[in-house]
């Protein structure tokens, strides 16, 4: 008799399960045209008024995208058929008065036509969904479970860390875990697995590509293994890399809990070497993003509120810190050799120098302010440091001091350690303050006068990043910029065919003339010039006052300039010295091996 009870219970509950599950159904009856047909079913519940939303934004991109400007053709219907008014509240948000319904279908389209790792694309070789900036969502059932259904042509697979079924079926346990699932349905996907420990690791192609994969799958390994080596365990019990490949030159990542997006191009060139080591590098950070900002998360964005700016201080963390490891991992695992990890942070060192926006503002305030312009071209000169690449300078400075603090014994390996195991593990996101006691705690030393000048001042880093270089045996030195526009004149162009100035280094030549970031350089002592000959031209000139025709807008303007005896955007060469003591080695194994 228990049995019967028990047995009706549970079929009462699984029916209760299955009624109140979000329903979505995508087709794609034109590829050509780039809509895909969604549907959304879900029980009304006794509701009489509901809310429906579209995300604003997406994890890994802290800044408003506003997903619903690709929405054409949005209604509501009852099972019926019949439509159900409805009004929108703001531009991504609608309301229902559903009345005595018990059962409404949302239908609209949206349009796929951006290949990049955040964004969804359709055709005629293939689905790519990102279920964050497409599908809508109901803010009061979010934590409700959904099935998404695909309508995919019949010779189609699928890659996604989602289980899809024989009718291309899968479940997500609430609305997070299924915007946190992109996919790739296309026909031809090449795939191949390799596991470490307890993780099975998929990797899924689509591109023209003809990927090594006893050497892609020997050095994903191997910093795989690394990293969860660093953390003691892997989150979850399968992880996807979902690699697209396009004909054009491309890079974009874009990480999940249990899934990455990477869009790296040309893929025909993969396996040479340059592509080939940003094809690693990228996915050492994406993979490093498992654990730092999809597991261990700001407080702020725990759990993720997708309607508006989740305002943070700690990107420099989530970003910084990652794209310091994620770097440091191949080292580690014996993928880059020196040379190589050098060269990297030589190009972060370049992009740190060479942005003056280190003088204007922190790198916890930069962070907070990635929401208004973090992604933007066109930002405003040198407003803002970048929280990537002065967060990893400042992620390395501070993981050489907790060494030095504490004779090797600890690092910046067991700040992360911490993180994972006392929040990220424990479901609770973490702070600015939480994130400074664990950093005091392991080195017994108190942090807070670093922090003043490097995470909330303006101070520079130039000796704290040579004393930190010096302990492992390493130092940077300054060789001249090899453009005679960059080194003598102290401007910078850009390379889209047109003579245009991207960037003026303060008190050089380009400064003092009073170019603008924008004009557009035409002639150099009356010969007509573009990026094909401008390096050509001013070093002829560049021992002379030379006259620089311009335009400006419409008006086209002259300036006298002449070089002086400075130069500018010097690029910074990081190095393992010559006579390294035994010191010196021993912080430097240390520092660079797999412990």
């Amino acid at each position: 008799m228990a049995t019967s009870i028990y047995f009706l219970n549970f079929i009462v509950a699984l029916g209760f399960y299955l009624c109140s599950m979000i329903h979505y159904s995508v087709k794609c009856p034109n590829p050509a045209a780039k809509y895909l047909s969604i549907e959304t079913k879900a029980k009304t519940l006794g509701n009489p008024t509901i809310q429906i939303q579209i995300a604003a934004w997406r994890p890994g991109r802290y800044e408003l995208q506003n997903y619903a400007q690709n929405i054409r053709g949005f209604g509501v219907w009852d099972v019926d058929g019949n439509p159900i008014p409805h009004k929108s509240i703001n531009k991504d948000l609608w309301e229902v008065e559903v009345g005595y319904t018990q059962e409404i279908i949302i239908k609209y389209q949206y349009y796929a036509n951006q290949l990049d790792a955040g964004a969804s694309y359709v055709d005629d070789t293939q689905w790519y969904i990102n279920p964050i900036n497409c599908l809508v969502y109901f803010p009061d059932r979010i934590d409700e479970n959904c099935a998404l259904q695909i309508n995919i042509p019949a010779n189609y697979s699928i890659a996604s860390s989602l289980e899809f079924d024989k009718n291309n079926t899968a479940l997500a346990s609430n609305f997070h875990e299924l915007a946190d699932s992109p996919l790739i349905a296309a026909a031809e996907l090449l795939h191949e697995t390799y596991q470490i420990k307890n993780t099975l690791f998929h990797l899924w192609i689509k591109g023209n590509a003809n990927p090594d994969w006893r050497k892609i799958k020997e050095d994903f390994a191997a910093f795989s293994e690394v990293q969860i080596n660093l953390f003691g365990d892997f989150p979850v019990a399968e992880y996807h890399f979902l690699f697209q490949l396009p004909d054009y030159k491309h890079y974009h990542g874009v990480e999940h809990l249990a899934s990455t997006v990477i869009c790296l191009g040309p893929g025909y060139n993969l396996m040479e070497i340059s592509t080939y080591n940003d094809f690693l590098g990228i996915s050492s950070h994406e993979l490093f993003h498992a654990w730092n900002v999809k597991s261990i998360r700001p407080i702020e964005m725990f759990p993720y509120d997708y309607t508006k700016e989740n305002y943070s201080n700690l990107g420099y963390v989530a970003e910084g810190v990652t794209t310091y490891y994620g770097d440091l991992m191949l080292l580690r695992a014996g993928v880059y050799p020196f040379e190589e990890y050098a060269k990297e942070v030589d190009s972060f060192l370049q992009r740190y120098y060479h942005n003056y926006g280190w003088q204007y503002m922190s790198l916890a305030d930069s962070s907070h302010s990635t929401w208004l312009d973090g992604y933007k071209p066109t930002t405003a000169p040198d407003r803002r440091t970048n929280m990537y690449v002065k967060g990893l300078l400042v992620a390395f400075i501070m993981d050489i001091e907790i060494r030095k603090d504490t004779q090797n014994t600890k690092s910046m390996d067991d700040v992360l350690r911490s993180l994972y195991h006392d929040f990220a593990k424990q479901k609770k996101g973490y702070s600015e303050a939480d994130y400074l006691t664990i950093i005091n705690k392991i080195s017994g030393k108190d942090y807070t006068q670093l922090f003043n000048k490097y995470v909330w001042g303006l101070d520079e880093i130039d000796t704290a990043l040579a004393v930190a270089m010096e302990y492992i045996g390493c130092d940077i030195i300054q060789q001249p910029a090899t453009k005679t526009c960059e080194r003598i004149y102290g401007f910078k162009c850009g390379e889209n065919g047109k003579t245009i100035i991207t960037a003026i280094a303060p008190n050089s030549p380009a400064d003092v003339a009073r170019l603008s970031v924008g004009d557009e350089i035409v002639a150099i002592n009356q010969i007509q010039t573009d990026n094909n000959n401008l390096e050509d031209v001013l070093r002829f000139g560049s021992d002379a006052e030379i006259e620089l025709s311009f335009f400006r807008g419409k008006r086209l303007l002259k300036v006298k300039m002449q070089g002086n005896n400075d130069t500018y955007y010097p690029n910074r060469i990081m190095r393992k010295l010559k006579n390294l003591s035994e010191f010196q080695k021993d912080n430097f194994n240390k520092w660079s091996e797999n412990n």
